[in-house]
């Protein structure tokens, strides 16, 4: 039976003497739907439009499409409260010393001249990430309604906005491997902190394959660098990481497993480990070209790494480690979503914008080498 009353509906069983059981199956006259509609009482117009749901659809797919900006450290926490400015101190290596001595002195005796500190200065210095960068993607949707009452509608649009906002910072963070590790990287003067650091993953110019021996030349570097092959990842242009499939040995270097543990399938781009690194493919490679000043998007990137005259060396792919870059959001702009209705195209206008910044560290002293340029020799 229904209870006239207040119009909702109630069941009522009487299931023995003095037992009356009454329950409650609808506690509102308001049905939420998907998106952001909502029905009132027997009206089923359009009442409000809710950018939150739809802001956190965008940033679900943004994230699932980041191929550089996922490996990076995510310093947004320090900013919560607010700030564009985060300061990451930048550390030297300490050397220990014997305490109770060594060759001809008595291991038993304190050598008190040995106990030095090393004293911290306004030398170490710092590094800065700034939170500079604001992109947005906008579409003007008509019909919202019918938009929003069918999530798979939706979710194609959510999915686009994502998909552009990742490619863009995607895109940035990519710049700032290059500039990190080129010379005059927009035909200047200006060289990356880490220009010269450089693995040739082949013996042949303007090669894209990978050989045995360049494995191997990985491998010793990263060795070299007093680092660990789990500490770093191989980020390849598409047609280098297709070479692999020209090497007979693929499969032994092709290993089962991952440093990343559950992260891996958040990681777009993931295609295995080559000599225990490893392995990410993206196409978002920036690169400013030949005696070019503008930097632009390439699978074919080219710039000056291990020959400063030579703006046209191949540039097969980046050898990070894991801790090279970090990026921040600004509180509340990861993928913040806004909207208004525009009455002359009878349209709900639709933005999803992303303020961040991001940072690449290290140089080129043994130890502190955190990015490598993949390349074949130069001319």
């Amino acid at each position: 039976m229904f209870n006239l009353e207040n119009q909702n509906p109630w069941i009522n069983r009487n299931f023995g003497i003095n037992a009356n059981v009454s329950f409650n199956l609808a506690g509102t006259n308001n049905v939420a739907l998907a998106g952001g509609l909502q029905d009132s009482g027997n009206e089923a117009g359009l009442q409000e439009f809710i950018p939150e749901i739809w802001g956190a659809s965008i940033q679900d797919y943004m994230e699932k499409n980041l191929v550089f900006a996922k490996l990076a450290v995510d310093q947004s926490g320090l900013v919560a409260g607010g700030g564009d400015r985060i300061h990451l101190p930048r550390h030297t290596e300490l050397t220990a010393s014997d305490t109770y001595g060594g060759g001809t002195a008595a291991v038993e005796t304190l050598i008190d001249s040995n106990l030095a500190f090393a004293k911290t200065t306004d030398a170490e210095d710092a590094y800065t990430l700034d939170i500079n960068q604001a992109i947005h993607s906008a579409i003007s949707i008509t019909d919202v309604a019918k938009v929003q009452s069918s999530y798979d509608v939706m979710n194609l649009y959510t999915s686009k906005l994502g998909y552009a906002l990742a490619k863009k910072i995607d895109q940035y963070v990519a710049l700032k491997l290059f500039e990190s590790i080129a010379y005059n990287y927009a035909d200047g003067s200006a060289d990356g902190a880490q220009s010269g650091n450089t693995i040739e993953l082949n013996t042949t110019h303007d090669s894209y394959d990978i050989i045995t021996a360049g494995v191997s030349n990985m491998v010793q570097t990263i060795h070299t660098n007093d680092s660990n092959l789990e500490d770093y990842v191989m980020v390849l242009t598409p047609k280098c990481y297709s070479s692999l499939f020209k090497l007979a040995d693929f499969a032994r270097y092709d290993g089962i497993g991952s440093s990343f543990g559950s992260e891996v399938p958040l990681i777009s781009g993931f295609a295995g480990k080559l000599g225990g690194v490893e392995v990410i493919v993206s196409n978002n490679f920036m690169h400013y070209g030949t005696s070019g000043s503008t930097a632009s998007q390439s699978s074919l990137p080219v710039g000056n790494f291990t020959d400063i005259s030579d703006e046209s060396q191949k540039l097969l792919g980046f050898l990070v480690a894991k801790d090279a870059m970090h990026i921040a959001y600004a509180s509340g702009m990861k993928a913040r979503a806004q909207s208004d209705y525009h009455l002359p195209s009878l349209s709900t206008r639709f933005v999803a914008d992303s303020v961040y910044g991001c940072l690449v560290t290290g140089n080129t002293t043994d130890g502190n080498k955190k990015v490598f340029a993949l390349v074949s020799p130069a001319s």
